[in-house]
């Protein structure tokens, strides 16, 4: 197989975190169900592995922001989904190749991280980088076979 892109790997964690705040069942349970349907194309999105970037991010997101920091997560998934690293808009399927292709080269947990926490600090200076009301990653295009892994039904016997 290979290994899973950054902009993947940042939104599983970002959609971790909104599905734990807004639910009720341990961050465990998350990372295990969501680690579970991404091994199937990627080698390197064990439980733990979410469960680090995951925690690092809910734990940068209090520290920033309290009241705001499911805006700032909505924001990052928004922009981490639709657009690229230039911020030019994403091609998910392309003519040879897929942006949600395995890569060669893994992406370490400091990566993902320092890309979510540079994002949070550029959406203090420009408020433009929100998340359209209501929007919903479901809603994005040529991502179904991702959608359908953060759509599972989480149960508490995940956790294990």
């Amino acid at each position: 197989m290979g290994f899973a892109p950054d902009w993947v790997l940042g939104a599983t964690c970002g959609v971790i975190t909104h599905k734990y705040v807004i639910g009720d069942l341990p961050l465990q349970a998350y990372t295990n169900k969501f680690s579970k349907g991404l091994s199937e194309s990627y080698d390197d999105t064990s439980g733990d592995k979410l469960m680090a970037i995951t925690e690092e991010m809910m734990q940068f997101l209090a520290s920033v922001d309290g009241d705001g920091a499911m805006l700032i997560n909505s924001a990052y998934i928004f922009n981490i989904v639709n657009f690229d690293e230039t911020g030019g808009k994403r091609k998910i399927k392309g003519l040879f190749k897929s942006a949600l292709a395995a890569q060669k080269k893994e992406v370490s947990i400091d990566d993902v991280l320092k890309s979510f926490r540079t994002f949070a600090f550029s959406m203090r200076s420009n408020p433009n980088l929100l998340a359209p009301k209501g929007w919903n990653i479901s809603q994005t295009a040529d991502i179904e076979w991702l959608t359908e892994i953060f759509d599972q039904r989480v149960r508490i016997t995940d956790s294990f």
